[in-house]
């Protein structure tokens, strides 16, 4: 059975340990969004808004900024107006904004929520939603099993994967002006990396700090992350000498690690 306070409790303890630790390839990320706020909006709604890395630096731009958070360990940080709620139940009139921002966000929501959560934003919305998520995230392979009870499950809570295609759907009375990819990268096979995974060229899976089993509640990576990091040491020669001739015998292809997706109401 999963333990009926894993979203609460997850969510306390992943924020507590990533507050304001933004990497370099987030900071890009977050200037590319703002890039896309359409110049007409002077209202804005962040559903999700963490710790307010985004949020806070709307207020530059924007004459009203509200944050929406279920985190309160998250929305301390938030320096904006903000609101300690959940995103299937909006506390906002209809068009209260001229714009809903929704930031990594979608692809973390419970099934009961999702579809209540995609009405809300397009009711509270006046003008446009802005969207980002993963970009054709493999769910199946980004899964990790609890060392206590062999439960497995996303560690970062992913629950849905994106697309272009979906995107494009994703809104009923919006259509989507921008579809914006945010940093390519180039990816080997899945087979072959299950492959070099399984003979032991590269280290298992890792399980994060921020993880917390949704069935037994474990969140204590001690045990395997040393098993990780033995492994990795005695993998490491073997990698820097295959990595080159991987490089050249082997076709990669680029795929862009996140969508970013503005849309306006018709």
């Amino acid at each position: 059975m999963v333990n009926d306070n894993f979203t609460d409790e997850y969510y306390e303890r992943a924020w507590a340990q990533i507050v304001h630790s933004i990497s370099p390839q987030e900071e890009e990320r977050i200037k590319q969004t703002l890039s896309l706020i359409p110049e007409d909006c002077s209202s804005v709604l962040d559903v999700g808004c963490g710790d307010g890395r985004i949020t806070n630096r709307l207020i530059s731009c924007c004459s009203k900024v509200v944050g929406l958070e279920q985190s309160r360990e998250a929305l301390s940080h938030v320096r904006v107006e903000r609101v300690l709620g959940t995103m299937d139940s909006l506390p906002f009139i209809d068009s209260s904004f001229d714009l809903v921002l929704c930031c990594e966000v979608l692809e973390h929501l419970p099934f009961k929520i999702y579809p209540g959560a995609l009405e809300e934003i397009q009711r509270v919305t006046a003008k446009y939603i802005l969207v980002t998520v993963p970009n054709k995230e493999h769910l199946a392979k980004s899964l990790v099993i609890c060392p206590r009870c062999g439960c497995r499950f996303s560690p970062w809570r992913h629950l849905r994967s994106f697309n272009p295609e979906t995107l494009v759907k994703l809104f009923t009375g919006f259509r989507l002006h921008i579809l914006r990819s945010c940093q390519s990268i180039k990816v080997y096979p899945r087979l072959l990396i299950d492959g070099a995974r399984f003979v032991g060229l590269l280290p298992k899976k890792s399980f994060p700090a921020t993880a917390l089993c949704p069935q037994c509640g474990y969140h204590q990576a001690g045990i395997q992350t040393s098993l990780v990091i033995n492994a990795g040491q005695k993998s490491s020669l073997l990698v820097r000498l295959v990595r080159p001739v991987a490089k050249r015998v082997v076709p990669r292809r680029k795929q862009a690690t996140w969508l970013m997706a503005l849309y306006q109401r018709i």
